[in-house]
């Protein structure tokens, strides 16, 4: 007998400690960070559909909860979807980092903080998961700030922001206990959906309260900032939809669909706005996240319309698409050997390096949405849903979008531009792509863009996660 906690986060958590006294070891860890997520996926899997393994006529059963502290954790078979799908970001983001200059503690905090995401979806009551999601905050300093190094004014206002969250998360789960006492409490359900709500703005970082995004992309590695994000972005969404598919006051808010909305539009227009007018790259990574965000309250918004089927068809897509975009700003730090991206760095670097170039234009155009890339079919029946829904919200969501694409064309433009040759790095032979970069480019290629052809590739592996969510379905 054994159990899904002490399998998908007992285990992961105790060879994350492994993994630490390993730290001298550093090939040895990456490998290890690499094959342990793969494994606890791939068993998440196989699991899936029931509890039960039959192997060799012998029959192995796996129980589903743990009472820690006297707390419930529990993780049924039909939840290890989510599951697989945090392990896959984890293996995705190990299995490439020896590739780029990262913490050395990289490799073991990103399996300590995969296995304390997972353990955020299911601890009950929820309010522990908000003191868990705290202290996932405070383990991503290491990897954010080096040693020795003092921190800069993004962590600063990462961490302030993270920790603003957790009063009000707390305070709520005190309330829901009264309103779950007297549903018809109006007020109280008002209170309780404000500071729900308010705290989860705090902790994704919504509009106007953004600012520490772009600041902690722009002071962070690209490879690094974007696993805890996309982390992040993929286990807020999912303990979102467990509020709302657990408390029916919330979801039933009439207002809730028309504040998720204004949100998702303010995201989108926020994001495409600042977006045309930077010219840093780094900074523009956090507004990607940003964007992204707004298309995630919309998939919630228009849950009655399908909405909750774009976001589960749109899970792997998205973290591919981060992915993609990590790879290439990280390749094009190590090529130009420049911690900041800006335009001025980049001018003519696609005469020297065509295949990383197309690369991070390609990873852009996905990003944006633009047709054949992997990201499209969803973002089309998103931008379709909002259009029969609010003329409003589709102008500004509009704007946002052309924001962007400006964005792309004024970069595009620096980068066919002769430039300065200064800014060539090293001698002749390092302006000369090697063929693993150039494979590696090609096989990320046909990943974002395969599934724009063919979207049922990556959507039907997902679907089985709204059975965790009965009540919005």
């Amino acid at each position: 007998m054994s159990n899904t906690v002490v399998i998908w986060i007992g285990l992961p958590i105790a060879l994350s400690f492994l993994l630490v006294s390993l730290q001298k070891y550093q090939k040895i860890t990456a490998v290890l960070a690499t094959i342990i997520p793969l494994i606890l996926a791939g068993l998440a899997v196989l699991f899936s559909n029931d509890l039960v393994l039959s192997i060799a006529g012998r029959q192995f059963f796996l129980e589903d909860s743990l009472v820690l502290f006297g707390r419930t954790i529990q993780i049924t078979a039909g939840q290890l979807g989510m599951v697989s799908v945090l392990y896959l970001v984890c293996f995705a983001w190990n299995a490439f980092s020896r590739l780029f200059i990262v913490s050395q503690w990289f490799n073991s905090l990103s399996l300590l903080i995969t296995a304390l995401w997972v353990s955020v979806q299911f601890i009950n009551p929820f309010i522990y998961s908000a003191v868990v999601i705290e202290l996932i905050a405070l383990t991503s300093v290491p990897l954010l700030s080096p040693r020795g190094t003092p921190a800069k004014n993004g962590i600063i206002r990462f961490l302030s922001m993270q920790t603003l969250a957790l009063p009000l998360i707390l305070v709520s789960g005190w309330m829901v206990t009264g309103i779950e006492t007297s549903p018809s409490a109006q007020a109280l359900v008002l209170r309780g959906a404000i500071l729900v709500l308010i705290g989860f703005i705090l902790w994704v970082g919504i509009f106007p309260l953004h600012s520490w995004l772009p600041m902690l992309a722009e002071e962070s590695h690209p490879w690094t900032i974007s696993f805890l994000l996309v982390l992040m972005q993929v286990g807020l969404a999912l303990f979102f939809l467990k509020f709302l598919n657990q408390y029916g006051w919330l979801r039933n808010l009439p207002e809730l669909d028309t504040f998720l909305k204004w949100i998702g539009a303010l995201c989108i227009l926020s994001a495409g706005v600042i977006a045309a007018f930077q010219s840093n790259l780094n900074r523009m990574l956090g507004y990607f996240f940003l964007a992204e965000t707004g298309y995630l309250a919309f998939s919630m918004a228009f849950r009655g319309s399908g909405g909750l089927e774009v976001l589960t068809m749109t899970l792997f897509p998205r973290i591919l698409a981060h992915w993609a975009l990590a790879v290439s700003l990280a390749s094009m730090q190590r090529i130009t050997r420049s911690e900041t991206l800006t335009f001025e760095v980049l001018k003519g670097i696609i005469r020297r390096y065509p295949f990383a170039s197309v690369l991070l234009l390609a990873s852009i155009l996905n990003l944006i949405g633009m047709p054949l890339f992997s990201l499209y079919p969803t973002k089309h029946i998103v931008w379709k849903l909002i259009s029969t829904d609010n003329l409003p919200l589709s102008l500004l969501s509009a704007v946002g979008v052309l924001g962007m694409l400006t964005m792309f064309l004024r970069l595009f433009s620096t980068m066919i531009n002769p430039g300065n040759q200064n800014h060539q790095t090293g001698s002749e032979e390092s302006n000369v792509e090697e063929i693993g970069l150039i494979i590696m480019v090609v096989v990320i290629l046909m990943v974002i863009i395969l599934p724009g052809l063919f979207p049922n590739v990556l959507s039907r592996p997902v679907q089985e996660l709204l059975i965790s969510f009965e009540n919005l379905t």
